[in-house]
């Protein structure tokens, strides 16, 4: 049963990669690329991964010209990088419990992963990433 959940939470997971979505191509060669992302160091290495996909289409590469990370929460940032930092390990824990543990021990570790998944939904994505690149 495990085996089962674990591969079509991985089958899900795998089919949500799009390669860039998020990239605004424009007519003067200067594209750009928006998105939010849980942290500075995701979100400017997805930025960069969607523009190297963009320019390889037309075997190009990419020239990053500005990148810009904007923290964007109430929350000041030292407390959501803790809180992120621990519902990010609460959820690491429970699939270790959930995977390799017997009898209640995996119960505790499903029910750890689903309140890291909960923890992790409930502090969003509070980074705006903007990435101006060229193709060339």
């Amino acid at each position: 049963m495990k085996r089962i959940l674990l591969s079509v939470g991985l089958a899900v997971w795998l089919s949500g990669c799009a390669h860039h979505d998020d990239v605004r191509p424009s007519s003067d060669g200067m594209h750009t690329i928006m998105l939010f992302a849980d942290s500075r160091d995701a979100g400017s290495k997805e930025a960069l991964r969607q523009a190297k996909h963009y320019c390889k289409q037309t075997e190009q590469v990419a020239y990053v010209v500005n990148l810009d990370i904007i923290y964007n929460s109430d929350t000041p940032e030292s407390t959501y990088v803790t809180q992120n930092g621990l519902a990010n390990a609460v959820d690491a824990m429970g699939i270790a419990m959930w995977i390799f543990g017997k009898n209640s021990v995996d119960d505790a570790g499903a029910a750890l992963t689903l309140s890291g998944g909960i923890a992790d939904g409930a502090l969003g994505k509070p980074y705006d990433v903007r990435l101006n690149f060229k193709c060339r």
